[in-house]
């Protein structure tokens, strides 16, 4: 048989279950991941964003007057988005690692299947932390509409998508965890800094930032976030993070289809 027939196998949508339903079961395994998921919104908002406020007590954006602290939340949903990226590529590097990825492959789950099916672990986790802040939020003032808020909720999670697809490419070239936490370590710094999470993008700011804005796909999905939150919805925003999702997933799935399998790493 053609080593590459395999390919042209499929279980159909009943695959996408039995690759989530993977990934629930290892999410509620993981106690010390839910532990650290949700300390890091009451690091982030409850001490950083909490302190900023007091400086900074209120901005303008998009024409509104809002706290510090309605709009640093908004800013703070990203963070999670890049952070469950690293969920993404432990679990497809465990996969890849163990052959675990050419075993599916092999039983007719399509890279389409395991996109989608593998997303469903970080976007548990982005709404357990979505939730944590949203309750920290009510108590502080932190939230502009509880209404749009939760709206927000579906673009961060189309967001989301992008970087789940764009930690799975990468976990095809990683060998090892140290290796993956050193690839996080160089991505998500100057990622979620580089976008207006916590500070409003304007004409002051230095060049090397407005590059860095500008050429960073968080940046668009936080816009798209924020005109939902806000109340604006601005369509033309929430496209444009629609469309680099896309784009992200069917590069994804070009790689997956090419990737050469092997039922042991390397």
């Amino acid at each position: 048989m053609n080593p590459l027939d395999f390919r042209k196998k499929s279980m159909g949508i009943r695959a996408i279950k039995i690759v989530a339903n993977n990934e629930l079961r290892a999410f509620l395994r993981n106690k010390g991941l839910l532990l650290s998921m949700f300390m890091e919104p009451l690091i982030t908002y409850g001490l950083l964003v909490l302190a900023l406020s007091s400086v900074y007590p209120s901005v303008h954006y998009m024409g509104l007057t809002l706290s510090y602290r309605q709009y640093a939340l908004t800013g703070v949903l990203t963070f999670f988005v890049t952070t469950q990226m690293s969920q993404a590529m432990y679990r497809a590097t465990i996969d890849k690692t163990y052959g675990l990825l050419a075993i599916k492959f092999l039983n007719g789950i399509q890279p389409w299947h395991y996109i989608i099916g593998m997303s469903f672990f970080p976007i548990l986790g982005l709404l357990f932390e979505s939730l944590i802040l949203i309750i920290l939020g009510s108590f502080t003032a932190g939230i502009y509409n509880l209404g749009y808020l939760l709206l927000s909720l579906i673009p961060l999670v189309i967001g989301l998508q992008f970087w789940t697809s764009l930690g799975i490419i990468l976990s095809t070239r990683i060998t090892s965890y140290e290796k993956r936490d050193i690839v996080m370590t160089l991505i998500f710094s100057p990622v979620a800094y580089a976008a207006p999470t916590l500070y409003v993008f304007s004409n002051n700011l230095p060049w090397i930032i407005k590059g860095l804005s500008i050429i960073n796909p968080l940046t668009y999905q936080l816009e798209a976030i924020r005109t939902v939150a806000f109340g604006e919805f601005d369509f033309v925003k929430i496209l444009v993070d629609f469309l680099i999702t896309v784009v992200m997933v069917a590069i994804t799935q070009f790689v997956l289809k090419k990737l050469p399998l092997s039922l042991a790493e390397r």
